[in-house]
């Protein structure tokens, strides 16, 4: 029953972390370089965007915002990313931050059993 109890706690907390966010996408990464695509459909105004991984640990080569202006924004990751240090948010300071895609290059570490599972996380 404790442990029951500690699960209920542990889930409500993670979603009272994403309450005001929006799930843009998720996606699941290979084992080899993968380059996937959120396509935004209702390209909407966002504030900042968090990434969240989940299972493995995850290597991002490289990550793309692309704006409906034509503006894009790169991001950059200095370490591997996984669930003990994921939830980065990232600040899109602008006046127009209509997203209209995200592009990831990333692959899951090799070292990890499970391959990783990204999501994107858009704010208002």
């Amino acid at each position: 029953m404790v442990m029951g109890q500690a699960q209920m706690t542990f889930a409500q907390t993670a979603n009272k972390s994403l309450d005001g966010w929006t799930l843009l996408g998720t996606r699941t990464v290979d084992y080899t370089l993968d380059r996937d695509v959120v396509s935004i459909t209702d390209r909407q105004f966002f504030t900042e965007l968090k990434f969240i991984v989940k299972n493995g640990t995850l290597n991002m080569h490289k990550c793309t915002v692309h704006f409906a202006d034509g503006d894009t924004k790169d991001i950059s990751f200095s370490d591997a990313v996984n669930k003990t240090n994921d939830g980065r948010i990232l600040d899109l300071k602008g006046s127009n931050r209509t997203i209209e895609k995200v592009t990831f290059w990333y692959d899951t570490k090799k070292d990890s059993n499970n391959k990783s599972i990204v999501e994107l996380w858009g704010k208002k």
